[in-house]
């Protein structure tokens, strides 16, 4: 009987620390994806901003060897912004989540095959990965995230440089 007891109160303890884990994953989940979606709007208004300043043909900056329009700075602005957020994004943000979701399967695995009254308690974050993949493979999700939006901004400002300009 003592020995049921402490099998009960080791899995209400690793119950809490499951539930503490996936809180913890939620949370670092919303953060980053309000961080993402906040940075790609402000990074999208800079774009709008060199977008309208295109229509002021007088907003040249001149060098001795360069001459170029003033929004491709403004473009410039934009994507020094989604780069340091990129930085702050992956290399902190991300691998606190992934942390996380790490903790998540080692209680999975240490509780694969125990069951609680007939009922497997754990294995929500091994079902998570099975649909969605390892957590690893989803760098490549972070980096077409920001590579997108990257590319569509040295794309704006190849074509500036080339001399477009709205009608």
């Amino acid at each position: 009987m003592a020995n049921n007891e402490n099998s009960v109160s080791e899995t209400k303890i690793m119950l809490e620390e499951w539930k503490q884990v996936i809180e913890t994953q939620m949370h670092f989940n919303d953060m980053i994806m309000r961080l993402r979606t906040t940075v790609v709007s402000i990074v999208l208004a800079f774009f709008g901003a060199a977008s309208f300043s295109l229509q002021y043909t007088k907003l040249y900056l001149n060098f001795r060897i360069f001459s170029f329009h003033v929004s491709v700075l403004i473009i410039i602005s934009g994507l020094v912004l989604l780069s340091a957020v990129f930085v702050l994004d992956y290399f902190y943000y991300y691998r606190m989540l992934l942390g996380a979701v790490e903790r998540g399967y080692q209680i999975d695995e240490a509780y694969e095959k125990k069951l609680v009254d007939g009922v497997k308690i754990f294995g929500l974050s091994t079902q998570i990965r099975k649909k969605v993949g390892k957590p690893h493979a989803s760098k490549c999700v972070v980096w077409t995230f920001y590579g997108l939006v990257f590319a569509f901004g040295i794309i704006f400002i190849v074509g500036v440089v080339l001399g477009y300009a709205p009608p």
